[in-house]
């Protein structure tokens, strides 16, 4: 048998796990609206779905993207995508105290984005020796 070594995660493929996430958790946000407090079966179970793919694929994301930067794009995603939805679709209204709060929240998550650490700090395999272990 070929013995198959794992190959490291790329940078566009977390990227692209990190989508799905994005995805996934708008969906289940969206779809919560129609579970009437996890009390009508199907939406309930299709929110759960769409969650657990949301946190399936972050966690896979997170291999090789920064967690803090992570975790702040997509809070401030999905800030804005609900604020949207709740606008265009529930017909819900923002006030200028929401417009301005959903502001600030883009600024930092952009000032994250550019000026942040971009990657998560290499990871030590289970299986590798300390470096300075004392025996």
């Amino acid at each position: 048998m070929e013995d198959k070594q794992k190959k490291p995660m790329t940078k566009a493929k977390a990227h692209l796990f990190f989508l799905f996430c994005l995805i996934f958790e708008q969906l289940g946000n969206l779809i919560i609206s129609y579970t009437k407090g996890f009390t009508v079966l199907w939406p309930s179970l299709a929110c759960l779905l769409m969650y657990f793919l949301c946190f399936f694929f972050f966690g896979k994301s997170l291999k090789v993207l920064n967690l803090g930067v992570a975790y702040a794009i997509w809070g401030g995603v999905s800030i804005v995508f609900m604020a949207v939805i709740s606008v265009t679709v529930l017909h819900l209204e923002l006030t200028r105290p929401d417009i301005i709060g959903i502001t600030i929240i883009v600024i930092g998550v952009i000032c994250m984005d550019m000026w942040g650490v971009k990657e998560a700090p290499a990871k030590k395999e289970p299986d590798e020796p300390e470096e300075n272990s004392q025996t």
